[in-house]
């Protein structure tokens, strides 16, 4: 079984209730995301999965992590909907503002009554990194639920004010502040203080197996009980964000036990059929695949990288 665990879907309804035309072809940059055809077209989407050979799509909407509570239930109504409607084949995250109470309400119900196999946040909320005390109702909450809490860059990071030029936001600092997310989460114990949550770090945890030893040879300085790779490996991280890169896929492996990767591919923004300028097409998801299925790893990891792992977080 291959689990493509970042894969992105906007429900038409929500597109046309933001003044959008789920039917263009061409990208359009909105605020602070990229929106084309693909991402409203269910059907497309898994003529493609077909195309490629991935069994299972993990939907999680680009429009969801920065937007209202009214718009989020659409949003979680809509994917149960395809999750019921394409059995098995496509399987959703939910969306809420995890701040509010009404939010941790919806998280509630998103799971509990329309069965959404996880939730997912971005990697700072209104400016707020993960480690914030504003967090702990949200994580108590999800010690209940026992859920993957899957954490995308935010589409629009704060705190950065040196990188907003040459389209650096979207090129490094969505990035770099996901690399943030997993240092703070640690450093400030909130994975001590709460082991049994699964966290699924988008894009590599950032790229941070790259730079991985260097706050590992400094965490003295965070006072924890145990040392930075005990926690550090008891996260997961997803495979999308730099297209499929060989080079990316072989420096995570150098700080990244296999075992916590799951297969992802950032679709459909990475890949793309209707516009190149957004990604490779399509097949070169295929290609990924392969150089996943060519590496020196026992079958089993590999099986377990490509699907197995993600199936088990999610409960499928």
């Amino acid at each position: 079984m291959i689990v493509d665990f970042e894969h992105h879907y906007i429900p038409a309804e929500l597109g046309r209730r933001l003044g959008m035309d789920p039917t263009r072809k061409e990208a359009v940059k909105t605020r602070d995301a990229t929106v084309h055809a693909q991402l409203f077209d269910l059907e497309a989407q898994l003529r493609d999965l077909d195309r490629v050979g991935i069994d299972v799509a993990v939907q999680s909407c680009i429009l969801g992590w920065d937007t209202t509570l009214e718009n989020c239930r659409l949003i979680n109504d809509c994917t149960a909907a395809a999750q019921q409607q394409y059995r098995g084949r496509f399987v959703g995250l939910a969306h809420a503002p995890i701040l509010e109470e009404d939010g941790l309400r919806e998280l509630e119900r998103a799971i509990d009554e329309l069965g959404l196999k996880g939730i997912t946040i971005s990697s700072q909320v209104n400016g707020l990194p993960l480690d914030a005390r504003e967090f702990v109702t949200f994580y108590e909450l999800m010690r209940r639920l026992r859920v993957p809490i899957f954490v995308h860059p935010a589409l629009a990071p704060k705190g950065y004010s040196l990188m907003n030029d040459y389209q650096l936001p979207v090129i490094l600092t969505r990035e770099f502040d996901l690399g943030l997310a997993v240092t703070r989460l640690i450093a400030g114990g909130v994975i001590e203080r709460y082991p049994e949550l699964d966290f699924v770090f988008a894009h590599f945890g950032g790229g941070l197996a790259g730079y991985r030893e260097r706050v590992a040879r400094s965490a003295y300085r965070f006072k924890l009980p145990q040392r930075f790779e005990d926690y550090f490996d008891r996260l997961y991280f997803d495979m999308a964000g730099f297209e499929g890169s060989p080079i990316a896929l072989r420096c995570a492996l150098e700080g990244i036990r296999p075992e916590r990767m799951v297969f992802a591919t950032d679709y459909p923004q990475n890949f793309n059929n209707s516009d190149p300028k957004q990604g490779q097409s399509i097949d070169g998801v295929r290609l990924y695949i392969e150089q996943i299925a060519q590496l020196p790893l026992a079958e089993t990891v590999k099986q377990a990288m490509l699907g197995g792992t993600a199936a088990t977080l999610l409960k499928i």
